[in-house]
């Protein structure tokens, strides 16, 4: 088997678990379709992704032909840096895909998830997640950061994106204000007047409250998630979705 479903499997094993036993509010009933949608952009999609951004990040390298020498700093400065500048390169691509129409339609798909939980990181279209990658990792790549520190940030980056939007009662407390937490990010895909276009941090708060698109409503969870137009549940209308013409309204 393959080391990233191996990874998947025990991320399951972690989470589905927490789920249970620290809800965050309760589960819909069991929907096969959703379920099974969701694994077909774990196992496919996943791999899609995975090619697709080994082959954009080589390719660009490659063009570029430079590599700096950030690998000569101490270990720890280097994580640090990495998720500063990995951080924003997310806020910046995050904020992008939101703003530009034709590039929403490709993001909606990972905000048509009408429940949010450990196995919703993954509803994501192969091509927001392509791009994205390539925008929050060159920089980091291009500045020459050592593989072990784009290794430590990459295994910190997956487990707390799963995290974020997984139904769990965690609280960070203080440190929720500089770090994204589940309640933080789970607003940014409420689909309630006044959470639009807001918290679009990966791992970091500080992004959107300099920017001025940080929001803490009182409530610790929204009431209602996902789009008012979803496409249907299944892997196949996910990919094919954005580039279908749209249903008139008239």
């Amino acid at each position: 088997m393959p080391s990233y479903l191996w990874t998947i499997i025990i991320i399951g094993l972690v989470f589905v678990p927490l789920e249970l036993l620290l809800p965050a509010r309760k589960a819909p009933g069991f929907r096969w379709q959703r379920y099974a949608a969701d694994i077909f952009h774990v196992v496919i999609g996943g791999f899609l992704i995975r090619a697709g951004t080994a082959a954009v990040i080589g390719g660009a390298l490659g063009w570029i032909g430079w590599i700096g020498s950030a690998w000569r700093q101490p270990l720890a400065l280097q994580v640090v840096e990495i998720l500063l500048i990995c951080d924003l390169g997310f806020w910046l691509a995050h904020r992008l895909f939101h703003a530009v129409p034709w590039l929403w339609r490709f993001h909606m798909i990972h905000h048509s998830s009408e429940h949010l939980d450990w196995l919703a990181a993954y509803r994501v279209h192969p091509l927001d997640q392509i791009a994205n990658s390539a925008i929050i990792l060159l920089p980091a790549l291009l500045l020459g950061f050592s593989p072990t520190a784009m290794l430590i940030y990459g295994l910190c980056y997956q487990w707390h994106a799963i995290l974020l939007h997984s139904n769990v009662r965690i609280s960070l407390g203080r440190a929720g204000r500089v770090i994204a937490s589940p309640y933080f990010h789970h607003w940014h895909h409420a689909n309630e007047e006044g959470a639009y276009n807001r918290n679009f941090g990966g791992q970091l708060v500080i992004w959107d409250c300099l920017f001025g698109t940080a929001h803490f409503p009182a409530a610790s969870r929204p009431v209602r998630y996902g789009v008012d137009d979803p496409p249907t549940e299944t892997f196949l209308s996910h990919i094919v979705a954005p580039v279908l013409p749209r249903k008139s309204n008239g």
